[in-house]
C-alpha cells in the first residue's frame, strides 16, 4: 500500500472503491456494537432502563454464542460473569414496589426466574427496591418495556474492596 499524505485523504484521493469499503466497514462495526433487534422506541426504553454494563454483558453473551472465542470467554470470566449457560444473565430488577401475583406470572411466562426471597424494598435515599432474577438474554428488551420495571442492572460483576491499596485485614485492630 502506498504512503498517503493529508491531500490523499479525501473522497477523490481515496477513490470510490476504497471509500465504499471504508463506509461499509464502519457500518459493520457500528451494527455489531448496537442491538439490531430493537425499534427506535424499544431502543430508547433500553437506553433509559438498562445499565450500560448489563447491555455490554448481554452483547458479549450473544457474540460468544454466535462466534465462540477463548479470549472472549476469558474476558467474561474476568468480569465476574457466569459462563456455564451463556443464554442466561443474572440481573437486578429495580421496582418502585414489590411485584404482584400477575406481574410474577407475566415474568415467569417469559422464562425469567425470579428469586422472590431476595426482594429488598426501597429505603432511605434509594427510591427503588430490587430483586435478583435470571433472565434469558433474548428477553432484555421485553423486560425493559414493562411499565413496572424501573431499572435493570447486572448482578454479574467482579467486586473489589474500595479501601485503598491496603487490604482491610492488614490493618491492626486497636481497642
Amino acid at each position: 500500500m502506498p504512503d498517503l499524505s493529508v491531500e490523499d485523504i479525501t473522497p477523490e484521493g481515496i477513490g470510490v472503491s476504497k471509500l465504499l469499503i471504508l463506509i461499509i466497514g464502519i457500518s459493520l462495526i457500528l451494527s455489531t456494537l448496537l442491538p439490531t433487534s430493537c425499534s427506535d422506541s424499544e431502543m430508547v426504553m433500553v437506553n433509559e432502563k438498562v445499565s450500560s454494563l448489563l447491555l455490554a454483558q448481554v452483547n458479549l453473551r450473544k457474540e460468544q454464542i454466535a462466534n465462540p472465542t477463548p479470549d472472549r470467554l476469558e474476558l467474561m470470566k474476568n468480569m465476574g460473569m457466569g459462563v456455564d449457560n451463556l443464554e442466561i444473565q443474572r440481573i437486578f430488577i429495580h421496582l418502585s414496589q414489590e411485584l404482584n401475583t400477575s406481574q410474577i406470572e407475566e415474568l415467569e411466562a417469559m422464562g425469567i426466574i425470579l428469586y422472590l426471597d431476595s426482594w429488598i424494598p426501597a429505603v432511605g435515599d434509594h427510591p427503588t427496591g430490587f430483586l435478583i432474577a435470571d433472565m434469558p438474554i433474548d428477553k432484555l428488551e421485553a423486560l425493559a418495556e414493562k411499565d413496572y420495571v424501573v431499572r435493570l442492572e447486572t448482578a454479574e460483576r467482579q467486586l473489589k474492596p474500595q479501601n485503598g491499596s491496603q487490604l482491610q485485614s492488614e490493618y491492626p485492630y486497636k481497642e
